[in-house]
């Protein structure tokens, strides 16, 4: 996306309100992108001299840093492709998972924040001086497609199992609300939160089977976990938390969710959220400060990152079985779901490569105790 040009695509002719047909919002100033360096361009994988002694983190491997920090990474379903968006440099990363090299650099998207990945396309949060955009790109070709404009501020993004519904969690005022957006038609509806003023979305998650999305709320009061059926798109429950959230991810089965955040008891904390019952039934200490977390392929870890390191808990015991010290401070992970592999991002742009393996879960507990 580049200052003073409006990219769009049809790409499905037939659709004639397809959600691609709209412009892209134009970035006052030039793309910065030609002054910086290609993310990972021919680079190597150094292999720590440590291997790392756990039943679930095998191989640890480091790569050279890009464009500054990475504010958010996702993999496509099919395991090929890495996408790695960079705030302060306006610039979003196509990486070949296979090879580990960069396919695409996109420039020019300003603020680049949040990104999630289905089928062929990735989808980006950008935003301009006067609109909020999600922005499409292709990921077999690294164009931008085109994007859906917001005249709220666009946060965080989730995208449903089949790939047909986007959705985009946005703030105005003290409004907020998550725009489930059809991918085919461009049609958006609007699902209300009700929640105080001053409220803001951290966090969106889908369950496996799509029936259910979870939003995971800041208020003036304490965090909130929004359960929502995404059949008739209304809010099913609010779930109180005690202290605040952060990053959310939710069990295959889509009975549990684990949630970062605070807790004047504990600390730095990991949450556990019956999504049946509507409740926290465990607070997980974790110490330090715990943001975003993953699942493991099937569940049985999960992993949180905390500052400078990966802890590694075991879902069925609520244990941390290991912790993953990487170096300076992580700002996000993403999870290769073909590949077994797990991505940690951290402020100065480097990205750290762990190979997993699915431990046994009486391994798990063995290590917890």
């Amino acid at each position: 996306m580049h200052g003073g040009t409006a990219v769009a695509v049809a790409e499905r002719v037939a659709a004639a309100h397809s959600l691609w047909l709209s412009s892209l919002p134009t970035i006052r100033r030039a793309p910065i992108g030609d002054l910086l360096p290609q993310l990972l361009a021919g680079a190597e994988l150094e292999p720590l001299t440590e291997p790392i002694a756990a039943p679930v983190v095998t191989v640890a491997r480091t790569l050279v840093a890009g464009h500054g920090p990475v504010s958010d990474m996702a993999v496509s379903p099919d395991g090929r492709h890495l996408v790695t968006a960079h705030y302060s440099a306006d610039v979003v990363c196509v990486i070949d998972a296979e090879t580990l090299s960069v396919t695409a650099t996109i420039d020019g998207l300003r603020e680049a924040y949040s990104a999630v990945a289905v089928g062929d396309r990735a989808y980006v949060s950008a935003a301009s001086d006067e609109v909020d955009a999600v922005v499409a790109i292709d990921t077999r070709t690294g164009k931008p497609l085109a994007a859906k404009t917001f005249q709220m501020t666009a946060g965080g993004l989730a995208v449903s199992p089949a790939g047909d519904v986007l959705y985009v969690a946005r703030t105005a005022d003290d409004i907020v609300d998550i725009a489930a957006v059809d991918v085919e038609t461009g049609d958006a509806t609007s699902i209300e939160i009700l929640a105080a003023p001053g409220a803001s979305v951290e966090a969106l998650s889908v369950s496996a089977d799509g029936t259910r999305l979870f939003a995971a709320l800041t208020t003036p009061t304490g965090g909130l976990l929004a359960i929502i059926d995404t059949g008739e798109r209304t809010v099913r429950d609010l779930v109180a938390i005690g202290g605040s959230i952060g990053d959310i991810a939710v069990m295959p089965n889509g009975r549990t969710v684990f949630a970062t955040g605070w807790d004047a008891e504990f600390g730095g904390a990991v949450h556990v959220i019956d999504v049946a019952g509507g409740r926290v039934t465990d607070t997980i200490e974790m110490g330090g400060m715990p943001t975003q977390l993953v699942l493991s392929r099937g569940g049985s870890c999960a992993y949180v990152v905390d500052r400078d390191a990966i802890a590694v808990l075991c879902t069925a015991t609520f244990e941390i079985v290991d912790s993953v010290v990487i170096g300076p401070q992580l700002s996000c992970l993403a999870a290769d779901p073909v590949r077994n592999r797990l991505y940690a991002a951290d402020y100065t742009g480097a990205i750290t490569a762990l190979r997993l393996e699915a431990a046994p879960r009486q391994q798990l507990a063995a290590a917890a105790s």
